[in-house]
């Protein structure tokens, strides 16, 4: 998470990212500290089940002004994807949770890619957090600026409020109903999952059972049929 006492520019991102849509709280936030890091804000209203497929996209983004010509890879510049949810992405009570690259078969080395994923959970404990955290998820959840940071967010904010009418920064209707349309399919999708496995629960078939059952049924390979079964089981 950010460290608390470093100093942030902020400002929008419109003429970086072509296809938004700014709807209720849904906005982008670039910013710099001055050890050079690069960050992005996305907010997160809803659960579609993609989060981390699009942190690769928004870091692919990040990554071209990572490293000016004629750098070594040493050099390159951290970025920093911040996801900020109003919901707890994996149902775990965490206040953030950090998504980090493991050398398979050795889970205790870890990958320094110089890129850093972390989703916040808004609905958390803020009490827990360092002040600079309390500050954001205070300011996320109900719009109140305390201090430099979560000031600077505000006129971020503003200034990308205030730019909605300007056309390229929207999704056109076809997109956007696209868009919508294969977010409702992976719900009803992950809604049927959901249901199979509660129903393969109390018909008391095991957890390998029922990982083979939506591999064999309904087209996931193990890592998401696994997925699939601990998300239900979470929640049950």
């Amino acid at each position: 998470m950010l460290k608390s006492g470093t100093l942030i520019t902020v400002k929008r991102e419109a003429d970086k990212k072509k296809n938004a849509v700014y709807h209720g709280p849904r906005f982008d936030v670039y910013a710099e500290d001055e050890h050079g890091t690069i960050y992005d804000l996305e907010m997160q209203n809803q659960n579609h089940h993609d989060i981390e497929k699009r942190m690769a996209i928004y870091q692919g983004k990040l990554e071209n002004q990572a490293l000016y010509a004629g750098q070594s890879f040493s050099e390159r510049r951290q970025t920093v994807i911040l996801f900020l949810c109003d919901h707890d992405v994996y149902n775990l009570n965490r206040v953030h949770y950090q998504l980090i690259p493991q050398l398979v078969g050795h889970p205790e080395i870890l990958i320094d890619n110089g890129e850093t994923n972390v989703i916040v959970n808004l609905k958390g404990d803020a009490s827990k957090q360092a002040a600079l955290n309390q500050e954001m998820l205070t300011y996320f959840n109900d719009g109140t600026v305390t201090g430099k940071f979560s000031a600077a967010l505000d006129r971020a904010v503003r200034e990308v409020k205030n730019d909605v009418k300007k056309g390229e920064n929207y999704m056109t209707i076809e997109e956007y109903a696209a868009r919508q349309s294969a977010y409702a399919r992976e719900e009803e999708r992950a809604e049927k999952e959901a249901q199979t496995i509660k129903g393969l629960v109390t018909l008391n078939l095991d957890k390998d059972q029922i990982i083979k059952f939506l591999i064999d049924n309904f087209n996931l390979d193990k890592q998401e049929a696994l997925a699939a079964y601990e998300r239900v089981m979470a929640t049950a």
